[in-house]
């Protein structure tokens, strides 16, 4: 059986114009929107791209059946950003909702609190996933999914400071079959974490839904504001743990990169071709596609973040900006007038854009871990919604916040 990720996007994209006639209608119903959480007292942000904590409260606010939750963790302290949403998953728990909350077991030092909070609140259902006892890594995903019909996917934790102090861009959709399709995954994931000693046996056999799961071989198209029609599917991580019938996250994000013919534009957190959290080594699945990109002539720019040069990561990314045609830039996001704030001020965006035609965007930084032992999802867009992504980097890149990576002095010890 041929690779999802080994059928090139033009084609794939080609395909689907081809259908759009028969799916006119059903794009006509769907919906997608960029969402930018937005750190306080600085200039980040769009002025047309929503933002996150009113997204958030929309979603739960029109559910009608259930709410699932797939996250990292959950940490708030009283009266903080997260609070109204927390709040709004509880009263609509109190309507008849189901909320089904997933959490990572390995960081429940974030989330007791809030989950001794919400356990035994009528309709809220709560459970632990083990990813460190099946592959070593962490349930890193980041998605919500209601009434089979509207997504959220991206970077932003459910954290306070997710909302109010860092930079991340996600994406909502509103469409039956990526609602299915998360609903699909999260209820996979919700097995997992009763069963997760036959995680990495049982995972690939799960047999297709009864449904047509969005896939890049099958992807949704849904009309802009304009009236283009863009197509979009997403992508999920462990292989390992993952159904067969999904899209696999790294084949295919180097695949994207491979079909760059101008210009690639990379915003992560970090980046490295170092594995990191398990065994040592190299892994070269994107650092290959970004070094064949420089040895196309492509146009390669990339932004990480401060935290990012440090050890092993900062050497890579040194080793890239050396290439022809790759230039490396690092984000500082200036301290709150208030004073620091731990874990926050900093860009915790995933997403790349191809010549301003094919972008991707994800809750997982890129290095080993991220994709081979750690739970993530992404979405896959091509076509002019994805441009919304170029205008946000460009910003970023030429904004106040960003310096070359040659500028960079390590700390003295």
């Amino acid at each position: 059986m041929r690779s999802i990720a080994s059928y090139p996007l033009a084609l794939l994209a080609t395909a689907v114009l081809g259908l759009l006639p028969t799916l006119a209608q059903a794009a006509s119903q769907s919906r997608f929107e960029w969402v930018e959480s937005v750190p306080e007292e600085t200039s980040y942000g769009l002025p047309d791209t929503a933002r996150t904590a009113p997204t958030w409260l929309s979603m739960i606010r029109g559910a009608k059946d259930h709410i699932d939750i797939a996250a990292f963790y959950i940490t708030n302290p009283p009266g903080h950003a997260l609070s109204p949403i927390v709040d709004a998953l509880v009263a609509q728990a109190k309507k008849g909702v189901k909320v089904n909350l997933l959490v990572d077991s390995s960081f429940m030092h974030e989330s007791q609190p809030w989950i001794d909070a919400l356990t035994g609140l009528p309709g809220i259902t709560i459970r632990q996933m083990p990813v460190k006892d099946i592959t070593g890594g962490v349930l890193h995903v980041k998605f919500m999914e209601v009434d089979d019909g509207d997504v959220f996917v991206g970077s932003q934790n459910w954290d306070w400071r997710a909302i109010q102090h860092i930079h991340e861009v996600g994406v909502r959709i509103v469409d039956t079959r990526i609602g299915k399709t998360f609903r699909a995954e999260f209820d996979h994931l919700w097995h997992l974490a009763e069963t997760p000693a036959d995680a990495r046996m049982t995972s690939p056999l799960v047999p297709p839904p009864s449904f047509d799961p969005v896939t890049a071989l099958s992807p949704v198209t849904i009309a802009g504001k304009d009236g283009e029609a863009s197509t979009f599917f997403p992508a999920f991580s462990p292989a390992a743990m993952q159904p067969a019938w999904l899209t696999p996250e790294a084949p295919t994000l180097a695949h994207l990169l491979d079909q760059a013919k101008t210009r690639i534009r990379i915003q992560v957190m970090t980046m490295s071709a170092f594995k990191d959290f398990g065994p040592k080594g190299y892994w070269g699945t994107l650092d290959l596609a970004i070094r064949n990109a420089s040895a196309r002539d492509v146009k390669v720019q990339i932004i990480v973040a401060d935290w990012a040069l440090r050890g092993h990561d900062l050497a890579y990314l040194q080793s890239l900006a050396a290439l022809p045609g790759i230039e490396v830039r690092y984000s500082v996001v200036p301290q709150a007038s208030s004073g620091p704030i731990p874990y926050a001020r900093v860009e915790h965006a995933k997403y790349a854009l191809v010549d301003d035609e094919s972008g991707f965007v994800g809750t997982g930084n890129w290095s080993w871990s991220y994709f081979e032992s750690t739970v993530d999802a992404s979405i896959f867009i091509h076509g002019p919604q994805s441009r919304t992504l170029g205008r946000i980097f460009d910003a970023d890149w030429d904004g106040p916040y960003v310096k070359p990576l040659a500028a960079f002095k390590p700390a003295a010890h």
